[in-house]
């Protein structure tokens, strides 16, 4: 009766090991990760049990069970072009992207937070489906408007250069939205925006039409100048042949006042002087030759 005692005793220590063993688990934790535990009664609801942030362990604990998240940084990246282009303040869409990196809070209220009020849960138990599932609920929305907003605020063609200044917007607001819930924004990263490539073609289509416009208007300028400069010098070619007019009808003035008619017949007799003949008119008759006096 001993033995048989024993044997039983034995036999029942090692169903209820096998028990023990087949329901209770080692919750571990890795670094980088959090784990919601809660217990799995056979009989009544799971019930809280804590937060553990890795790396950790629970140890080998009766119907104990953990669900996994990540608490490290996630990067997602939002795009916008073509229908979904953002539109500038002057009304010009833009292609670009826009990063947010992100994470779980990494803090025990924080995670219960997300797990208990925001659907932390899933079915395979993966975080970084998890996270994702995360990221599209709760985040991308109001990213993706926020980020629209902020880029509605500058002209089109000076977004590049104010990049910095617009992810700090975008940052800060996004921060604020999301202070009261288990949700971390780290940086945000606005990439350069660029029209779509039709308004490129149009853009340069017209800086084109205006350098061409503003050649002719120089070309213009320079005709109108050598028109100006060439009436100058015609009014200044006439202002001399007029001086040289007026210098000539002077000396022939001069002279027409000293020619008078006696002069004149003086002028006549010294030309004759020293001629080999001179033939004169006599009234009516034929010229007769006179033999000048030497």
């Amino acid at each position: 009766m001993p033995a048989a005692i024993f044997v039983l005793l034995v036999i029942a220590l090692g169903l209820a090991g096998v028990v023990f063993l087949g329901n209770s688990q080692n919750v571990r934790v890795s670094a980088g990760y959090a784990s919601y535990v809660y217990s799995k009664p056979i009989f009544g609801r799971s019930v809280f049990k804590s937060v553990l942030i890795g790396p950790a362990s629970t140890g080998l604990r009766w119907r104990l069970s953990g669900q996994s998240v990540s608490i490290t940084p996630y990067t997602y990246s939002e795009k916008f072009e073509g229908n979904t282009a953002i539109l500038a303040q002057d009304k010009l869409p833009l292609n670009s992207q826009a990063h947010i990196v992100w994470r779980l809070k990494p803090d025990e209220a924080s995670v219960k937070h997300f797990m208990e009020e925001f659907g932390g849960w899933e079915n395979t138990g993966e975080p970084d489906e998890i996270a994702k599932q995360a990221y599209a609920q709760f985040i991308q929305e109001p990213f993706r408007t926020v980020t629209r907003s902020v880029v509605a605020k500058y002209g089109g063609l000076s977004v590049n250069e104010s990049l910095p200044e617009i992810s700090t917007a975008i940052s800060d607001i996004m921060k604020e939205m999301l202070k009261s819930t288990p949700f971390e924004i780290l940086s945000v990263v606005m990439g350069n925006a660029a029209p779509p490539q039709q308004v490129i073609d149009a853009i340069a289509t017209k800086v084109a039409l205006n350098q061409t416009l503003e050649q002719k208007a120089i070309e213009e300028q320079i005709a109108t100048k050598m028109i100006e400069i060439e009436r100058k010098n015609g009014e200044a070619a006439g202002a001399k042949s007029a001086a040289e007019a007026v210098e000539r009808a002077k000396a022939i003035s001069s002279i027409s006042a000293v020619l008078t008619p006696a002069y004149i017949q003086y002028l006549g007799m010294e030309n004759i002087r020293g001629a080999d003949r001179v033939y004169v008119p006599l009234g009516g008759a034929s010229p007769q030759l006179v033999l000048p006096v030497k």
